[in-house]
């Protein structure tokens, strides 16, 4: 019974965490053990990886990836935050068949990709329920973190390599950048948490605020790939 209290009390999102935190802990784990095996290191591994990250992405999707129930009721950022989520999960599955192929073709099928890609679907959705600016660049890092090797995955190629290698120095220089905004918003409020900033943003005109919103706006842009920052 206390155990049934302990999974009746946690949310969707936490299942969501817990789920995708155990599959990426075992996966990494099954990787790392067969990986030099003669036997189950290639194709078996590949096809395994990519069976377990399916059927991981669609029992969250079923049974955890939204709740209709919370849906219907009065419209809330919980809600729009969840109907994200639902659509990560609906897209990661379809982005994993689609891309098989074209990384087979390219000879840069490795076990890896669909480790790095449930890390990036992880990191999608703890932004989604992040309440707090120190939350985002947790998840925006890991993220980060994920999208430089996805850059430089084909070792081979130089143009990859030199891709990932101008995708890892911009992308720390801009982290700075997103860290600086963070701490003038601190500055300002004393806190992070978006509740506390709602609280007091009506009764602040302190000039800090301009600069951190300025500083965080160029880190969106630049992640997003938003012009002017897409070259």
């Amino acid at each position: 019974m206390e155990l049934l209290s302990f999974f009746n009390a946690l949310s969707f999102f936490n299942f969501t965490i817990l789920i995708f935190a155990l599959y990426l802990l075992f996966s990494t784990f099954y990787g790392v053990f067969f990986c030099y095996n003669e036997t189950y290191a290639f194709p078996v591994l590949l096809n395994a990886c990519l069976l377990f990250s399916i059927f991981v992405l669609m029992t969250t999707f079923l049974f955890f990836g939204f709740d209709f129930e919370v849906f219907n009721c009065d419209a809330n950022f919980f809600v729009f935050n969840q109907f994200f989520q639902f659509i990560f999960l609906l897209a990661s599955v379809f982005v994993l068949l689609i891309t098989r192929d074209f990384i087979g073709t390219r000879s840069i099928n490795k076990f890896e990709y669909d480790l790095l890609f449930g890390f990036l679907i992880l990191s999608a959705i703890c932004l989604c329920f992040a309440d707090d600016f120190l939350q985002i660049y947790i998840a925006i890092e890991l993220q980060s973190l994920c999208l430089y090797v996805f850059a430089a995955f084909n070792r081979h190629s130089e143009f990859s390599t030199e891709s990932g290698l101008k995708y890892f120095i911009f992308g720390a220089i801009i982290s700075c950048f997103l860290l600086l905004g963070f701490a003038f918003v601190y500055l300002t409020f004393g806190s992070t948490s978006f509740e506390v900033i709602m609280n007091l943003i009506m009764n602040s005109d302190n000039n800090f605020l301009l600069f951190g919103i300025i500083f965080v706006l160029i880190a969106f842009l630049f992640k997003i790939g938003a012009a002017p920052f897409h070259v």
